[in-house]
């Protein structure tokens, strides 16, 4: 499935379910889901938590994209377009490797 229409398909289920379309709102829970992201990444490395399992992260960045998604709907914004167009933008760019010293 391509990502504009998973894009559509969150569109059509916010609305079903009557969840907020404020952008605000939508920012707010797309910080909280990032945060649960960090959660689940730190029980990696940290002995304080239970033990990293990716299926718990592959949720939490489920939670993220749906999100992302929802709020670039709210502005008309078709995020394989603008994934791909800042691709393009940046290939031309000159990188510079933060492991490089």
């Amino acid at each position: 499935m391509e990502l504009k229409e998973i894009q559509r398909q969150v569109k059509q289920m916010r609305e079903k379910r009557g969840f907020t379309m404020e952008p605000d709102h939508i920012f707010m829970m797309l910080a909280e889901e990032v945060g649960e992201v960090a959660g689940e990444l730190k029980r990696v490395w940290s002995k304080n938590y239970e033990k990293f399992a990716v299926e718990d992260l592959e949720d939490e960045l489920a939670d993220v994209m749906v999100l992302l998604l929802a709020l670039a709907n709210q502005f008309d914004i078709d995020m394989e377009t603008a994934v791909r167009s800042k691709i393009g933008k940046d290939e031309g760019r000159n990188w510079v490797s933060a492991q490089e010293d």
